[in-house]
């Protein structure tokens, strides 16, 4: 399969983060709007600011880029428009099903919007896309805020299950607070029927990815990758079935991978580790779901059908009725 039939694959997308999927031109519009800023600037001038560059090699580099154009959302409006245009560009990806993650703690620090206004105003933008992938989404714990926010989160997120919120996540920066403090908290999540996944393996080592798993009782794990640097981790998610949310292009962007071609996730793959192959923050990195099909064909080596096998194990794994699974996996399983 050519590069050019790459991209048309249906795909399956459980790691894009709303935050950090906001088209520049928005951004440029809201600092218009919001705050009389770059008023005379084009897009392609502020580029550098919110897109990863040559120059950038770091978490911290990545993380700047955030810093950056996060004081442009304001206001339930432009939480609602960021969601319907993450959507919109979803579609013309030929994504077939999507799970977005966001925080609304990180939301309400930002835009002073209450926990319920963040949610609602995700939600209301969901609810202005007429056609497109099937979407759920995921409320984000960042972890550094601790119990309490990890309390609040889970709770919001229960109280929004029927609406499309079916999982929860620890992320942010993961070094800061130890994993530990979230057991309670997740443990009520998945009493209450919410999907676990948490950032682990990315920026700490394997053992992050043992705690995720068997403290935390994640069944997924975003990134993850570190884990085959202790054996006994990689047989760990192979028996217990833990399912990698994998961004190759971003690993290299935040330092985690020194080159795109020494990605591990071929080697997972050989290693009967489950995974799928996801964006993380395409406006950030600049780059698409059909981009990183892309990179791991041509330059990791991995077939078409082993890249559609991810996308059939990915809708396995994600945090998704039923009949939503059925019908993604009809679309898969016609290839």
């Amino acid at each position: 399969m050519g590069a050019s039939n790459m991209g048309k694959l249906p795909k399956v997308e459980l790691h894009r983060h709303l935050e950090g999927a906001v088209r520049p031109a928005t951004i440029l519009d809201l600092f218009r709007k919001n705050c009389g800023m770059f008023i005379d600037e084009s897009v392609e001038s502020i580029l550098p600011k919110v897109q990863i560059t040559g120059a950038d090699r770091s978490l911290a580099d990545f993380l700047a880029k955030f810093e950056f154009f996060m004081p442009c959302l304001r206001s339930s409006e432009d939480i609602t428009r960021i969601t319907r245009e993450a959507i919109e560009d979803c579609a013309a990806e030929g994504i077939v099903y999507v799970e977005l993650r966001f925080s609304p703690v990180f939301i309400k620090g930002l835009t002073g919007l209450s926990y319920v206004e963040a949610v609602e105003s995700v939600l209301q933008g969901a609810q202005a896309v007429d056609s497109g992938p099937i979407v759920n989404f995921i409320v984000i714990i960042p972890q550094p805020a601790g119990e309490k926010a990890g309390w609040d989160s889970v709770r919001l997120a229960r109280d929004y299950m029927s609406d499309g919120i079916t999982g929860v996540d620890i992320a942010d920066d993961t070094r800061v607070l130890g994993l530990e403090e979230y057991v309670r908290p997740l443990a009520w999540a998945r009493a209450n029927g919410l999907g676990v996944t948490v950032h682990a393996g990315e920026s700490e080592g394997p053992e992050s990815v043992r705690v995720a798993v068997e403290r935390l009782g994640a069944t997924r794990i975003g990134h993850g990758v570190r884990a085959l640097e202790d054996q006994s981790v990689v047989t760990l998610l192979s028996e217990k079935g833990v399912l990698l949310e994998v961004c190759p292009t971003s690993n290299v962007h935040t330092g985690v991978v020194a080159y795109i071609d020494e990605h591990p996730l071929p080697e997972l793959v050989r290693r009967g580790v489950a995974v799928c192959i996801n964006t993380d923050d395409p406006g950030i990195s600049g780059i698409t779901l059909g981009g990183e099909y892309e990179i791991a064909h041509r330059i990791m080596g991995l077939s078409e059908s082993e890249i559609v096998r991810t996308n059939l194990e990915a809708i396995e794994a994600a945090f998704a009725e039923e009949q939503q699974r059925a019908r993604v996996r009809s679309i898969l399983e016609a290839l």
